[in-house]
């Protein structure tokens, strides 16, 4: 392996909302997503970090060492996967489709490379006309101090490397994040696309079936079969369009589990606010809503609503991540479920 080289530093806005969100869509659960309890366990991150302020460092609550371990270890890997995610769209852009490989269906796990070995990295990005690939760990100590990377940095970078040459189909990155009292420090890694490789009939065919099977569907119509104008496409782009449907499959089971409407919010967005307390138990730090909409998938990352977004979470510590077909928004004042609801209708511009 050549040795590394820094290209760049820079600020990276890793929201706790997105956070939450990414991981809600991301992270494998054993049988049917239950929404009710991802977001309480979800939820449990919050109380061990102080709000993410734009502009200022995300940091840990004091009571953070004091927690075992298991929810330490729980809470930083929450933490890096949504610093990956935003490190990863900053470089290659926005990634629709985002899926672990322990979660794939058994008839989609042979098809990604690794699948089913711990040597490869968990993650697949469904980007435009390719699959990323992405591994995250989160540590709660300093980055290193005097090298580039930590020693145990570069003994998994090799690994992956040697796994991604055998098999030349996703494009790798990886991310370790550093989680301090005062700071968080993320360290990305990412390299070139592999070099073209042929697509095999039978990795095509393979492809086919799957979206077949996955068929392109809306949270409130029934499936429908692949349009003739994905199952035209390469490889790289069939890849993505199966991340893509296999993430609504995700926000279809959260639908089916969802408790009403939103007080305040209403319709489209189903789901529940939730208690974040203090870790000392003597306050409400914040609410955090999780919720899924029974509508078509949305975007919300033109710069309007930007704006709006940014606004309320400067205004009104209101934090908000929405893409798709799902919402997280963290309160940290926090106020009545009906008036946060009613606000968060405003700064969405739900009509």
């Amino acid at each position: 392996m050549d040795d590394i080289i820094l290209r760049a530093e820079d600020f990276l806005e890793v929201s706790l909302a997105a956070t939450i969100r990414r991981n809600a869509l991301a992270v494998p659960y054993g049988g049917h997503k239950l929404m009710r309890l991802v977001t309480r366990e979800l939820a449990l991150v919050l109380t061990l970090f102080n709000r993410d302020r734009v502009g200022e460092p995300l940091t840990r609550h004091a009571a953070f060492a004091d927690s075992s371990s298991h929810i330490r270890r729980f809470t930083t890997e929450v933490v890096a996967l949504g610093a990956l995610t935003t490190a990863l769209e900053k470089v290659h852009g926005p990634a629709p489709g985002i899926v672990h490989l322990d979660a794939l269906p058994a008839d989609a796990q042979h098809i990604y490379a690794g699948g089913g070995r711990r040597i490869g990295p968990d993650f697949r990005f469904g980007l435009p006309e390719r699959v990323v690939a992405g591994e995250c760990h989160g540590r709660d100590a300093r980055e290193p101090q005097r090298a580039l990377v930590a020693a145990l940095e570069r003994r998994r970078l090799g690994e992956l490397l040697a796994w991604s040459r055998s098999q030349r189909t996703d494009q790798l990155c990886m991310a370790w994040t550093w989680i301090q009292p005062t700071s968080t420090t993320v360290d990305l890694f990412s390299f070139p696309a592999p070099g073209p490789v042929p697509s095999s009939t039978r990795r095509m065919a393979e492809l086919r079936r799957a979206l077949s099977a996955h068929a392109e569907e809306t949270l409130e119509a029934p499936q429908s079969a692949p349009g003739s104008e994905v199952v035209r496409a390469g490889e790289g782009a069939l890849r993505t369009a199966l991340l893509e449907r296999l993430t609504t499959e995700v926000e279809r089971q959260y639908l089916e589990t969802a408790p009403g409407p939103v007080p305040g919010l209403g319709e489209p967005w189903h789901g529940e606010w939730v208690d974040v307390p203090s870790p000392y138990g003597d306050t409400l730090a914040a609410r955090m809503l999780f919720a899924v909409s029974s509508a078509g998938s949305r975007t919300w990352r033109s710069e309007e609503a930007r704006q709006r977004l940014s606004r309320a979470s400067a205004e009104d510590a209101l934090d908000i991540d929405a893409g798709g077909r799902t919402l997280v928004a963290i309160d940290w004042q926090p106020r009545n479920p009906q008036e946060a609801g009613e606000r968060l209708r405003e700064v969405l511009d739900v009509s």
